[in-house]
């Protein structure tokens, strides 16, 4: 293997992976491929397994070059393990504490959206507090909204990635199990306007949208065994789309990117109706980087290969290792 000398590079990378939360084995399996990609690149190359305490893994990660961020969901996306590392200076790939904190809260970054002028699906927030039933009987404000827009509604918590917790409430009479599916991930519940059409997502890479992939999951509803499953999900990437909507929906992504402050890599979810629309429903500051995931697919597809990706990345954040934001 290439020795690393060079100042432009760390000596050493640091992957931190693992984590306690409903993302964890997500978490170890891009850990771990991006753990190869280094090695095959000469860097040395540690892990430290994160086991949901921010103060243990700065402790065990003092002293290393950089951290390379294997972690999805939870705090480890949230801002909090962000927080942690920028408090202990330490150097790590992805966004900053702040921007990991607004991407994760759904709501937060739903009004950013609407603020940038980047269309979202209309949504209701619901604060269900511990012990309330979680029921669509006794909330006026769901029955409002459910009257105004119709069904399908989604359902999904105001924290949670990887369509975890998340559901399609076709009917009310499906809706109290769609509310008590989300409200075990959290108190605070997103409720949304079904969009019909398309999955498209965009992944921006440095401030650069990549082409769009488009996902096509055998079931009508691309959740966690449709994304981390083989054989679930087919994907096309260039999506098949006019160029004028190609470019509309990276520009929007872009835009997204950089509303809530993001750096070095992104993953922003769309949907395309029949009529030819599209509504922006996320972004992710810590996209998968497992053997299925969208955005290893995308850079791919861009001509960058999968370690190429992984050394950009760490490139990325150690030139500009004295910038928190």
């Amino acid at each position: 293997m290439p020795e690393r000398k060079s100042a432009a590079v760390p000596r050493s990378v640091t992957v931190l992976l693992g984590g306690i939360n409903s993302e964890s084995e997500v978490s170890l399996e891009s850990g771990r491929r991006i753990m190869a990609a280094l090695e095959s690149l000469g860097y040395d190359v540690q892990a430290v397994y994160y086991e949901g305490d921010p103060a243990q893994a700065v402790a065990a990660l003092a002293g290393c070059d950089m951290v390379f961020i294997g972690l999805h969901g939870g705090d480890g996306e949230d801002g909090t393990v962000q927080a942690a590392l920028e408090k202990a200076g330490l150097t790590f790939t992805g966004s900053g504490a702040k921007a990991s904190r607004l991407a994760m809260d759904k709501h937060a970054s739903k009004r950013i959206m609407d603020e940038a002028g980047i269309a979202t699906p209309d949504w209701l927030v619901l604060d269900l507090p511990p012990g309330a039933p979680a029921t669509s009987q006794g909330l006026p404000l769901l029955t409002d909204f459910s009257e105004i827009h119709g069904f399908p509604l989604v359902v999904k918590p105001n924290h949670e990635g990887s369509t975890v917790g998340v559901s399609i409430a076709h009917s009310q009479g499906r809706l109290d199990a769609a509310l008590l599916l989300a409200r075990a991930f959290g108190s605070r519940l997103l409720v949304e306007v079904y969009i019909p059409g398309r999955e498209l997502t965009v992944t921006v890479l440095d401030g650069r949208a990549l082409p769009v992939v488009e996902i096509i999951p055998l079931s009508d509803f691309y959740d966690y065994d449709s994304k981390y499953r083989d054989g679930l999900s087919s994907y096309v990437v260039p999506a098949d789309l006019p160029q004028q909507t190609t470019l509309a929906l990276q520009e929007d992504a872009v835009r997204l990117y950089r509303a809530l402050g993001c750096r070095h890599y992104s993953r922003i979810d769309f949907r395309l109706t029949p009529r030819g629309t599209f509504r922006c429903l996320e972004l992710n500051t810590l996209p998968g980087m497992t053997a299925h995931s969208l955005t290893p697919m995308a850079a791919q597809a861009a001509g960058i290969a999968f370690p190429e990706l992984v050394d950009m990345l760490v490139r990325m954040a150690w030139s500009r290792r004295n910038v928190t934001a």
